[in-house]
């Protein structure tokens, strides 16, 4: 892999973090919201005493959801320090401390990234500024961002962006105080959220493209003679033991909180369906939502067929361009293979699929993405100055729909309001909706909430059970 000529102007970098800000510019109206907040932030008494013996002890040691995220438990008791220091007398973090933090995470990440894809082969300013950009403002990662207790997806990301950077220094240089630095950093992305479970598959990915360590694919030119395979499969173990150490103790925890695997024909149609709704929801990301339902027995075929279809012909298709263009297939199997451990297989939580997990896999879409269409653009000779305005124009309507997607995470009304409104059959937005309707007062639309859930659930039972008129058996 070749080193990048270095960027020496300040405007990219400034150009990225100014997209990040006014984009989120609404998360300053947000407070916390009715969705694991009220458990995990205001009312963690952990969090809330701050930086105490105590508190470290317990973040580290202890574990208060469904899986241990010590690092993150750590930056939540600095953000109250520091709403200490700015409001003297708060109890607990202040909701702007919390966002500030997040969004500064979320901002470092972007210029990580930036910084990341100038050093791959062919990585121009313009595509790196491209891609760091659509990770930046892609509506889906509001969810990652203006979520306060999602510290752990910015959180998570940061250090694995500092474990690929610090392997690619490794195998360039091999020197050792690399690989370490790249152990220690995937270490800290997990005590972030046990998500970085596929990194041993990402260096190998690495291996192949940017590197051409792996031995299928074109070596760079003039580079290196290319490791044995064994000692690429042997570098992978101390990571592939982390990885295993934190997966098995993740496992037990879900289990111990009552959350496991599904049957395997729920799973592999909810997977299949995920994998094709996470490809058109990342091309045309409307209709967002903090929970999308899982459909347990009502999956659909079509869905789970066109999911297939998808996984299908891109991968074909990246297959029959693997030496022509290593960097499709990199991108392609990033995204798909990142996307496996939360894809539903193992269910955590009541939904189908989620904006968050998007964060990390998408480097893989967006590196893909970019590259082949300004490839794309050069091969069609599309002058530079529409390429530009395509590219703002898609930047500019980014930004308008993160900053409206934020703002629907003002409030816990909002929130699920807006989930009821675009999710449909949504039992569990309505429930959300319903007490948050009580905690503010409105009582009456508590109730019409909660009666329609009860129509919800009716009719669900009389689908499964085959009844007529939505009656449930007797």
């Amino acid at each position: 892999m070749s080193a990048a000529v270095p960027v020496r102007s300040w405007r990219p970098p400034a150009a990225l973090l100014s997209l990040v800000w006014i984009a989120y510019v609404p998360v300053w109206q947000n407070g916390f919201v009715d969705f694991d907040d009220e458990v995990f932030i205001t009312g963690n008494a952990y969090v809330c005493d701050g930086l105490t013996a105590d508190g470290v002890r317990w973040a580290v040691l202890n574990s208060q959801s469904p899986y241990r995220a010590p690092a993150t438990w750590l930056t939540l008791q600095l953000d109250t320090e520091v709403s200490g220091v700015v409001a003297p007398g708060t109890a607990g973090p202040r909701p702007e401390v919390v966002h500030a933090q997040n969004l500064i995470w979320h901002s470092v990440n972007v210029l990580l990234l930036f910084g990341l894809c100038r050093r791959l082969p062919g990585g121009t300013v313009g595509r790196a500024f491209l891609v760091a950009a659509l990770f930046a403002v892609h509506p889906m990662h509001v969810e990652s961002v203006a979520w306060g207790i999602e510290r752990k997806d910015v959180l998570m990301c940061a250090f694995g962006l500092l474990c690929v950077r610090a392997y690619l220094r490794y195998a360039e240089t091999g020197r050792w105080p690399f690989y370490a630095a790249a152990l220690i950093a995937l270490a800290l992305s997990l005590a972030a959220k046990p998500m970085l479970l596929t990194m041993p598959f990402v260096l190998l990915l690495l291996d192949f493209w940017p590197l051409g360590r792996a031995p299928f694919g074109a070596a760079p030119a003039g580079g290196p003679a290319r490791p044995p395979w064994t000692r690429l499969v042997l570098e992978k173990l101390p990571f592939l033991l982390l990885v295993v150490v934190v997966a098995r103790e993740t496992a037990a925890t879900r289990t111990s909180a009552g959350l496991g695997a599904l049957p395997f024909t729920e799973s592999v149609m909810n997977a299949l369906s995920g994998y094709g709704w996470y490809v058109y929801t990342t091309l045309w990301p409307s209709a967002l939502a903090a929970v999308y339902p899982h459909p347990r027995e009502d999956w659909s075929w079509e869905a789970a067929l066109t999911g297939a279809g998808v996984l299908i012909s891109v991968t074909a298709l990246v297959l029959r361009n693997v030496r022509r263009r290593p960097w499709l297939a990199a991108g392609w199997f990033w995204f798909v293979g990142t996307l496996f451990p939360v894809i539903g297989f193992a269910q955590g939580g009541p939904q189908a699929w989620a904006d968050r997990f998007s964060y990390w896999p998408h480097i893989g879409f967006f590196v893909a993405l970019v590259w082949a269409a300004t490839e794309a653009g050069t091969r069609f000779r599309v002058p530079a100055p529409a390429a530009r305005a395509v590219w703002a124009i898609v930047l500019a309507g980014c930004v308008v729909c993160t900053a409206i997607q934020v703002g629907y995470w003002r409030d816990s009304v909002t929130l699920w309001e807006r989930a009821v409104a675009v999710t449909g059959e949504n039992l569990y937005a309505r429930d959300r909706l319903a007490l948050s309707y009580r905690h503010a007062g409105r009582t009456a639309e508590a109730n019409a909430q909660q009666l329609e859930a009860l129509k919800i659930s009716r009719a669900r039972i009389a689908r499964r059970t085959h009844l007529p008129g939505g009656q449930p058996a007797r």
